[in-house]
């Protein structure tokens, strides 16, 4: 993590822990730790074997409308938010002999450094690349884009698709952004993550699921090896919150947030779909005095520039410099 000089935005994206998931968290230990729901793993005997099974089938209800084939995936695990989804599909690929994938330039750096712990080789390529023009193998794909926090036209993915890849669907950002539906129906998108992350600001709290056409077996553990206080938590968020809440409240002050620093700066930032995230272009840039640039240098990915806007929402957010400023936990 870095934040260049001035600008108190963050090079690593870190997820805001906003009022409202706050608010959520607490509901669900309002009457003191769930200690009972642990105790019922024996009674019957595993039976918290299957407690993820209606906390996955509300997240789907929660995002149908976003994804809507996702039910269409026979397989679904509880994960340790997104990453242990990537980490262990790629397994997977390892050992079907995968030695090398795809990826667009910029893009999320975790592909990259787990791909090499598997001895996998990654090879990024330009966002316009004719995906014909390679030979048809894997893709990992962020959807919004971890570049610069934008939606990928469904068109685009499609045309890999349709070009013989093998497309692993990353959707961490998905729920942070105004409403939008992504297209996972090509049989060639073999898989998919999501992750609450993101959009609600529980990252520590290690909230994702995995969905696959083929069995992943080194996740067929997790129906036992799972956080349960973690699938409470995300049960109840998608069942108090309201679809698009997040980023109808959140997406104005995103755009205030980059208002300000255009106003002090003069960068001409511009707000990604994701509220977390403002980016530029190289096009946006060549107005930019030397000064600029080297400032917005550590931004840089690929040929864009993208600045994690977490620290500014934290500022607006009252309660949370209370909660900074208690030193209770520490």
């Amino acid at each position: 993590m870095s934040s260049s000089v001035g600008l108190k935005a963050i090079t690593t994206v870190y997820s805001y822990r906003h009022p409202e998931a706050r608010r959520v968290i607490d509901s669900v230990i309002k009457k003191g730790f769930p200690h009972g729901q642990f105790l019922r793993a024996t009674e019957p005997t595993g039976g918290l074997d299957g407690f993820h099974d209606p906390v996955i089938d509300k997240v789907l209800n929660f995002y149908a409308d976003d994804v809507p084939s996702m039910k269409t995936f026979s397989y679904r695990y509880p994960t340790s938010g997104s990453e242990e989804g990537i980490r262990e599909i790629m397994t997977k690929l390892q050992y079907e002999g995968v030695q090398k994938f795809y990826v667009l330039e910029g893009e999320y750096e975790g592909y990259k450094t787990v791909g090499e712990t598997r001895q996998m080789e990654t090879v990024a390529v330009k966002e316009d690349v004719d995906p014909s023009s390679l030979k048809p193998g894997y893709w990992f794909i962020s959807n919004p884009s971890a570049r610069d926090g934008n939606i990928i036209p469904d068109d685009f993915i499609r045309r890999i698709c349709d070009a013989g890849h093998q497309v692993f669907y990353d959707l961490a950002y998905m729920g942070s952004t105004a409403p939008h539906v992504y297209d996972l129906s090509h049989p060639n998108i073999f898989a998919a993550v999501i992750s609450m992350s993101k959009p609600y600001g529980v990252f520590y709290d290690r909230i994702g699921f995995a969905f696959s056409r083929k069995p992943v077996s080194s996740l067929y553990g997790n129906k036992w090896f799972k956080s349960i206080f973690a699938l409470m938590i995300a049960d109840a968020l998608v069942t108090q919150l309201q679809k698009g809440e997040i980023p109808a409240k959140y997406k104005p002050i995103q755009a205030e947030i980059i208002a300000d620093i255009n106003r002090e700066y003069s960068l001409d930032l511009k707000p990604s779909d994701a509220f977390l995230l403002a980016y530029l272009k190289p096009e946006d840039t060549s107005h930019l005095s030397p000064s600029q640039v080297e400032m917005l240098a550590p931004f840089k990915r690929g040929n864009n520039y993208r600045l994690c806007l977490t620290r500014y929402f934290i500022e607006r957010d009252t309660e949370a410099q209370q909660l900074l400023e208690d030193n209770a936990c520490q």
